[in-house]
């Protein structure tokens, strides 16, 4: 089968609702391996696993962004939120919509789908990468891919950093740099220099990334017994409200309340959950991806082990890290 029939049936599948799971396997199996041959890149290669240290945060290696299409319904949802926004922003103007992609790893996995879809007078990508395995790999897979009229360019660049020049306008940025919890990498950093620089009307995928905490059911499944607040929420509104300051660039803290379990009651351990709304009713909720595991913070409190609230505080530097201080009830806290 020609690269583009296949590469187009795989968009079929991805694209299509009812795609079962046997089939979605075997679709992202299909896809890793045009995309392996493609890019040409040796993922045992030292230079491909090692991760980069951009200062403010974790640029995971080639070898792990490329590992991330493994991640079946992550890969299909944001493909499938992609394709809506695109087609969103080309039914209210003419023109291509020009989509910014920052961090495309070596396989550009969530842009090429698109490109059996809409022609490169219908749609183009700017596309920024930081690490050299993956940028000379995304670019060589769009010339085996035959793919380049697609492209306004490929930048290595640090994109928590990079100035958006005049031309062509952006109207979606696209950025998936992230792990559970807002952990180590530059989703957040990335979000809020770009963003800061787009007009309101640029849509932003993934449109919102909420943080919330959760005591999770005492059985094996650990599903979400009682959700007990908003810990973080990464959105347009959010970003724009952000200000760091004069000495820190930390997120204001947020404590919420963990409460006493009633004689008899029994819960399971505090979690917090990582969902994200990805684009026009796309979105991940908890274990449906490994953006999407509950973290486990810690037993439920009880007699024995106290605890009134948790204080969580988002740092961006040195590094992305969601910072937890176990507040103890004061006649505890006196007693220790």
């Amino acid at each position: 089968m020609h690269q583009y029939e296949a590469l187009a049936s795989i968009t079929d599948a991805l694209l299509d609702d009812t795609t079962g799971p046997e089939l979605l396997r075997e679709t992202i199996d299909r896809y890793r391996d045009l995309l392996l041959t493609a890019s040409g890149i040796d993922l045992g290669e030292d230079e491909s696993i090692g991760h980069f240290n951009t200062g403010t945060g974790v640029a995971i290696g080639a070898t792990w962004a490329a590992l991330c299409v493994d991640d079946l319904i992550r890969t299909q949802r944001f493909v499938s939120g992609l394709y809506r926004a695109v087609r969103d922003v080309a039914a209210r103007r003419s023109g291509p919509v020009h989509v910014l992609y920052a961090g495309t790893g070596p396989f550009g996995t969530l842009a090429v789908p698109l490109m059996t879809r809409f022609t490169p007078e219908e749609l183009q990508f700017t596309c920024l990468e930081i690490t050299g395995p993956s940028y000379r790999a995304v670019r060589q897979l769009f010339t085996n891919l035959d793919v380049n009229a697609y492209i306004v360019g490929v930048i290595q660049t640090d994109a928590s950093t990079y100035r958006i020049g005049e031309s062509p306008a952006v109207d979606i940025m696209l950025s998936e740099t992230m792990q559970y919890c807002l952990i180590d990498e530059m989703q957040v950093p990335i979000a809020l220099n770009l963003m800061a620089q787009l007009p309101p009307e640029v849509i932003m995928i993934p449109e919102r990334i909420t943080l919330r905490l959760a005591a999770l059911t005492d059985d094996a499944e650990q599903t979400v017994a009682t959700d007990l607040g908003e810990i973080l929420t990464v959105d347009r509104a959010t970003l724009h409200a952000y200000r760091p300051g004069p000495n820190t660039t930390d997120w204001p803290t947020v404590r919420l309340t963990v409460p006493s379990l009633l004689p008899g009651q029994e819960s399971g351990p505090l979690a917090i959950r990582t969902l994200i709304e990805v684009y026009g009713g796309y979105g991940l909720t908890d274990y449906e991806s490994g953006l999407t595991i509950p973290k486990i913070i810690d037993d439920y409190p009880d007699a024995t082990n106290p605890l009134e609230a948790i204080d969580f505080t988002y740092q961006l530097h040195p590094s992305p890290l969601l910072w937890m201080d176990f507040v103890v009830p004061r006649a505890v806290a006196a007693a220790i």
